[in-house]
């Protein structure tokens, strides 16, 4: 492991040469071998320092061109994100139902309505996506063995796709045998069997808060009740917080998380917060399920690495298709470690099997390289789109609205100013046909009310433009309302 002085030794240089203005904006950083040289510390480690800086929002890099400083709109955008209203002061650290009131269900409900501009939705645009290709390998599928196409695909998954799955995991930092992934219809399925795999009804599950909404959905159908850890826009879930209820005694039956590209803040967990987490979880037993739906969105050079990494036979790893490729296919997948046996069978009882025609295409595609390909495509649309929906928000909402700034994912996590309510705001944009989605869909105890979370994930136009302005608009309506 790369020693943590060394590396903090290039960050501070490097944030030494931007603050007294030696490197300007826009210009060249030293290239990873010349700073090797000048520290007299390994290229790796030189990497490791850029990698971190990167995700900080101090540096980017630029395809064969080498590490440059990011402009200072940018820094000041990162420097201003700031973590969810409800701090770990007003998160109690308790055990609590899970209670997802009817208000609550009404705003998705005016979401998915015909007609609405869906920028509160987590379902990416369909034209991001290669579909036609997909088609053309979905056809040859059936065409070639229509036979197998229209059989029950019973156990694990198709071999073909279970093969590239844990090939493609590789890729990741995750070496996971064949024999410990399962593939799903659907991350929610995935989650499901994770979760029934751990609990019974009446245990209590750690869940980082704000959450997915997904997360609390399940606890509410399996009858669990709920911690909610607090998790940061910038660094995660905070693991010091999860130390304190372990410590006074609570043992939780698991602790669900998306460490990379949390939806809905898009915050990513540094590596050494990852690495106290699983060491903190390995010494109380305690076993996590990793939604690692996002964890390819990355905007930066590199990947981050998954808890299933650090602790592979102890991390239940779910992984989909859904976000990254093929919405409508339903194929996601999980690698259980000394799990699996477990959901191997609860997967028996309620699954049974997986449609064989999507795998066989999405297999093809992998194998292929497909799926690299278009990666390298989708990060960069979904960048620039980031980069906009802030500049709006920034030019159109009203003083002291602040953003997240995602270095991956396709979530934007908006706080409003004090005295605002993001309940209100969004049922005032349903009505005119606009959705976003409020703060209080991320807990278990409507926690985040002047926070909202914005899908970026769309196709951007003057449609898209417009509805921020007038998000903006309402927003001031309401604002001047209230006072």
């Amino acid at each position: 492991m790369i020693g943590i002085k060394k590396y903090d030794q290039i960050i501070n240089r490097i944030k030494d040469l931007v603050r007294l203005e030696t490197l300007k904006d826009g210009e060249r950083v030293p290239s990873v071998r010349s700073m090797s040289k000048q520290m007299g510390v390994s290229v790796m480690t030189v990497l490791e320092g850029y990698r971190r800086l990167e995700n900080m929002g101090l540096i980017e890099s630029r395809p064969q061109s080498g590490y440059y400083v990011c402009s200072s709109a940018l820094r000041r955008a990162h420097q201003l994100a700031r973590p969810p209203q409800a701090t770990r002061l007003d998160i109690a650290l308790r055990t609590e139902a899970v209670m997802i009131p009817k208000a609550v269900e009404r705003l998705l409900a005016l979401a998915l309505r015909k007609g609405v501009l869906p920028l509160g939705t987590g379902m990416p645009a369909p034209d991001f996506f290669p579909s036609e290709e997909l088609s053309i390998r979905l056809a040859r599928a059936a065409r070639t063995d229509p036979k197998l196409v229209n059989r029950y695909c019973v156990g694990r998954g198709h071999h073909s796709l279970v093969k590239m799955i844990s090939r493609w995991m590789i890729e990741a930092g995750c070496a996971v045998p064949e024999e410990e992934i399962v593939v799903t219809a659907g991350a929610t399925q995935a989650l499901m069997l994770a979760i029934r795999s751990l609990t019974r009804p009446g245990d209590t599950v750690a869940v980082e808060s704000p959450g997915y909404y997904g997360f609390y959905s399940l606890l509410q159908f399996f009858n669990l009740k709920a911690v909610e850890i607090p998790c940061d826009p910038q660094s995660g879930l905070a693991v010091d917080a999860l130390q304190t209820i372990l410590r006074q005694g609570l043992k939780p039956a698991c602790l669900i998380l998306s460490p990379s590209y949390s939806n809905p803040t898009g915050g990513v967990m540094p590596d050494d917060n990852k690495e106290a987490l699983v060491k903190l979880c390995l010494k109380h037993n305690l076993p996590i399920i990793e939604d690692d739906t996002f964890g390819e969105l990355t905007f930066n050079t590199y990947r981050p690495r998954p808890l299933k990494a650090l602790a592979p036979d102890r991390v239940i790893y779910v992984g989909s298709f859904s976000k990254i490729l093929a919405p409508g296919y339903r194929i996601a997948w999980l690698a259980g470690g000394r799990h699996t046996s477990d959901i191997l069978r609860c997967h028996a009882m309620s699954v049974l099997a997986t449609p064989v025609a999507t795998q066989l295409a999405l297999a093809s595609y992998l194998r292929d390289g497909g799926l690299k390909r278009h990666l390298r495509l989708l990060r960069k649309k979904y960048k620039v789109n980031a980069g906009l929906l802030q500049d709006k928000i920034a030019l159109f909402f009203p003083a002291g609205t602040r953003t997240s700034n995602p270095q991956g994912g396709h979530f934007l996590w908006v706080e409003l100013p004090p005295g605002q309510d993001a309940v209100m705001l969004s049922a005032a944009a349903a009505e005119e046909g606009i959705s976003i989605a409020p703060g209080v869909l991320f807990s278990s105890r409507q926690h985040y009310r002047r926070n909202f979370r914005l899908n970026f994930a769309v196709k951007w136009n003057e449609e898209v433009e417009k509805a921020i302005a007038r998000l903006g608009e309402l927003s001031s309506n309401l604002f001047k309302a209230t006072y």
